[in-house]
């Protein structure tokens, strides 16, 4: 994918020379190494050979004056032959303890970093949830003194399905990764049935969590181990019928090898709108009663739009759903609309609430909608 990015700023040139750099850079530690372990072959060489003519001229004289048999003059020159040998042998131990000492480094220093987000002391596993999540006065911040979120009070019911709408950096995104606790609020607390998430593990809440985000990550493995990926003790029969709801079957039936076809790196062998559906059979397999919906619709041409948004509300039957959108269109009808602005609540409402006052919604409706269509 980076090579179309490169043709299609010519910049062919610039990356040759990044990579005759890097060349140059990788040559002259070869360079380093092959000096090093020649200068240090010569020296025992050299040495070896100095002390095997001392040997021959200390030993014969030896030998002559019948002090020394001619077979301790052989063994022991046997024996001078063997630690030379290994003595030898550590350069190459050399070279090869330098590469593994870079390469572990790099491995531990990423096993030494602690989470910032962890399972505090003590923490309980979270109990099948309704799906209630509430906000309360929560406020983020990832650096200090420069506030995404300021005191956000927020509560869902079960099943409810809440759009985020807001201009860019608006805090949308940042309110969503608070839900499976991607961040930790930095003020307020967050609740899921009414059990605050720093109480409970980690791992008992994201697995009632389910996410269909704008960018798809694919494995590059098979279209049926990827729709797996959501419940790993899923049956072939489970994984075709979450394919069948995400409107995804017809298409995987019409490739080459069916659910076993491998989709490439990063899903690169499929279109944007079949790897979103291949995203909501996941989330469809793992049936997790709160939803996160991140732009899911956004990159999507009208026909692929209409195909995963009607898969999409298959998946948010009965699920306590969060939707980001910028486009309205994909959320008129939510039961509500929460609209976000410099990191606070600044609306809520239906559509038609929000339309009818004035203010933010308003203005964004008027954007992307006809007059007649705003005025309803």
């Amino acid at each position: 994918m980076a090579v179309r990015l490169v043709k299609a700023f010519a910049r062919e040139p610039y990356e040759v020379q990044r990579y005759n750099a890097a060349v140059e850079n990788l040559f002259g530690e070869a360079r380093r190494r092959v000096v090093i372990s020649q200068i240090f072959w010569s020296v025992v060489g050299t040495t070896f050979m100095l002390a095997l003519v001392a040997i021959f001229w200390f030993g014969g004289t030896e030998v002559l004056a019948g002090r020394l048999t001619a077979g301790d003059l052989v063994a022991f020159i046997f024996y001078a032959f063997n630690i030379a040998r290994s003595v030898g042998g550590l350069s190459q131990l050399y070279t090869v303890f330098n590469s593994a000492a870079g390469a572990s480094e790099r491995i531990f220093e990423l096993l030494d970093t602690t989470p910032e987000v962890r399972d505090a002391p003590g923490a309980t596993t979270l109990p099948p949830v309704r799906g209630a999540v509430r906000f309360e006065d929560v406020s983020f911040q990832y650096e200090p003194g420069r506030p995404v979120l300021r005191g956000i009070t927020l509560s869902v019911e079960p099943g409810e399905t809440v759009a985020l709408v807001g201009p860019s950096g608006a805090g949308k995104t940042t309110l969503l990764n608070l839900i499976p606790r991607f961040y930790d609020p930095t003020a307020g607390r967050l609740l899921v049935d009414g059990h605050d998430l720093r109480a409970v593990t980690l791992r008992s809440l994201r697995t009632q969590i389910a996410v269909v985000p704008q960018e798809v990550h694919l494995f590059g493995t098979s279209i049926r181990e990827n729709i797996r990926y959501g419940r790993l003790d899923a049956t072939d029969a489970e994984i075709e019928a979450a394919a069948r709801a995400a409107n995804a079957h017809a298409f995987i039936e019409a490739l080459p090898d069916g659910y076993d076809t491998t989709v490439g790196e990063r899903g690169l062998k499929l279109s944007g709108g079949q790897r979103q559906r291949i995203a909501i059979a996941r989330a469809l397999l793992r049936d997790a009663r709160i939803l996160l919906l991140d732009e899911a619709t956004s990159s999507l041409d009208s026909a692929s739009e209409a195909l995963v948004q009607e898969a999409l509300e298959r998946l948010m039957t009965d699920r306590t759903t969060f939707i980001i959108a910028h486009r309205l269109s994909t959320v008129l009808h939510a039961d509500r609309i929460v609209v976000l602005d410099r990191g606070r609540i600044v609306q809520q409402g239906t559509h038609a609430a929000l339309v009818a006052e004035d203010g933010l919604y308003r203005d964004l409706a008027a954007l992307q909608f006809q007059d007649t269509t705003v005025s309803d």
